[in-house]
């Protein structure tokens, strides 16, 4: 019996200490990832900020957890993943300062990573319908104007824009 609360209470102790170590691993690979940028740190940290996201009972540390896995996973161009965190964030957390952010980033992932124009229309959509006073509300409103266009078609659109800008000044 002994042997058994002793093993429980070594188990017990450990799982209380990974916490902790899980924040500084974080710490370290942010630290290595900011010196040489590869992709094995890159897919370290998305495990841990899942571990961390798991472990955490504060709201804001989960939040901040979950947009890194989500951010780091689009970096990886895991993009299953990256939707996954990005979606949680706004729909369990849709209050949160990281929702809008969120949203905003699964459509603009959708249009520029996956080219899944429909699924980033009804993104950038419900964006400004969720948050018409966002900070990312004249972006979402110009990416949705300009939805599909190719560079080439941007670059001359916005050149024609800045000579137009310029004819006024003139005037």
């Amino acid at each position: 019996m002994a042997k058994v609360t002793t093993c429980i209470f070594i188990f017990l102790l450990a799982a209380c200490q990974s916490g902790p170590d899980v924040k500084s691993r974080i710490v370290e690979l942010e630290d290595q990832l900011s010196q040489a940028p590869n992709q094995e740190v890159l897919q370290g940290l998305v495990g841990l900020y899942e571990e961390a996201y798991q472990q955490s009972d504060e709201p804001e540390e989960k939040l901040e957890y979950l947009w890194k896995s989500g951010e780091t996973s689009r970096a990886l161009r895991d993009y299953t993943k990256a939707e996954n965190a990005f979606v949680e964030i706004y729909e369990k957390y849709p209050e949160s300062e990281q929702a809008s952010k969120a949203l905003f980033m699964h459509a603009f992932m959708m249009d520029e990573d996956l080219k899944a124009f429909d699924k980033a229309r009804g993104l950038y959509e419900s964006f400004l319908s969720r948050y018409p006073d966002s900070d990312f509300t004249d972006d979402a409103q110009f990416l949705l104007q300009h939805l599909g266009k190719t560079d080439e078609e941007m670059l001359e659109f916005l050149q024609q824009q800045n000579q137009e800008q310029g004819a006024e000044i003139q005037d």
